[in-house]
C-alpha cells in the first residue's frame, strides 16, 4: 500500500481529529529541531506538558481510521514506530532508503539427537549409542576448530554460515544443529 505524505495544510486540520482524550497530559511537541525520520510523516509528535522530554509518536493511520487505541510509541527511536508501520499498515519508507522490517526467524523445535538418528532410548543398546555421540561432542572443541580453521585459510568468518559447509557439518555429526554450534 502506498500513502502518500500529509501536505501541510492537511497536517494543520488532523490535528482537530487527534484523540487528545487518549493521551492525557500531552500537547503538541514544542521540538525545535526538524524531524528527519520518514516516520514523522505518518505521526503526531506530542510531549508531556510537564516535560517536554517525554515525547511520544502517534500513528496518524491509526487515527485517521479511528481506531479506538491508536498506536504510540517513544519518541527516542523510530524503531518501534516503522515496526508498527510496516506490520500493522504495510507502510514503509516512500523514499525506499530503508528496506521494511523483517520478522524474527521462527526456530524449529529442536530435535534431540536420539530423535535425528532414529534410536530408541528404551532400548538399552540404543541408549548408550546416543549417550557415546553426545558425550564426544563438545561444542566450544568444535567452534575452536571452525575459527582455526578461518583464521588459517584467511577465510571471512561468515564462511561458517554457509548453508552447503552447515550441511556438511550437521551430515557428520547431528549435534552441530542441536546445540547450535
Amino acid at each position: 500500500m502506498v500513502l502518500e505524505p500529509p501536505d501541510q495544510e492537511d497536517k494543520k486540520n488532523s490535528w482537530d481529529l487527534f484523540p487528545w482524550k487518549d493521551f492525557p497530559g500531552y500537547t503538541q511537541s514544542q521540538r525545535c529541531a526538524s524531524t528527519s525520520s520518514w516516520i514523522w510523516q505518518f505521526g503526531y509528535d506530542i510531549e508531556k506538558s510537564d516535560d517536554d522530554t517525554k515525547r511520544r509518536w502517534v500513528c496518524k493511520v491509526c487515527v485517521d481510521s479511528r481506531r479506538p487505541n491508536p498506536h504510540s510509541a517513544a519518541s527516542s527511536g523510530t524503531q518501534n514506530a516503522e515496526i508498527h508501520l510496516w506490520n500493522d499498515h504495510k507502510v514503509c519508507d516512500p523514499s525506499g532508503r530503508r528496506k521494511p522490517p523483517r520478522k524474527a526467524k521462527e526456530k524449529t523445535p529442536s530435535r534431540n539427537i536420539a530423535e535425528m538418528m532414529k534410536l530408541n532410548t528404551r532400548d538399552a543398546r540404543e541408549q548408550q549409542i546416543a549417550n557415546q555421540i553426545i558425550g564426544r561432542f563438545d561444542r566450544l572443541d568444535f567452534q575452536r576448530l571452525v575459527v582455526s580453521w578461518i583464521i588459517n585459510s584467511n577465510s571471512s568468518f561468515r564462511q561458517s554460515e554457509d548453508p552447503y559447509l552447515r550441511a556438511a557439518f550437521e551430515y557428520l555429526n547431528p549435534l552441530v544443529k542441536t546445540t547450535e554450534a
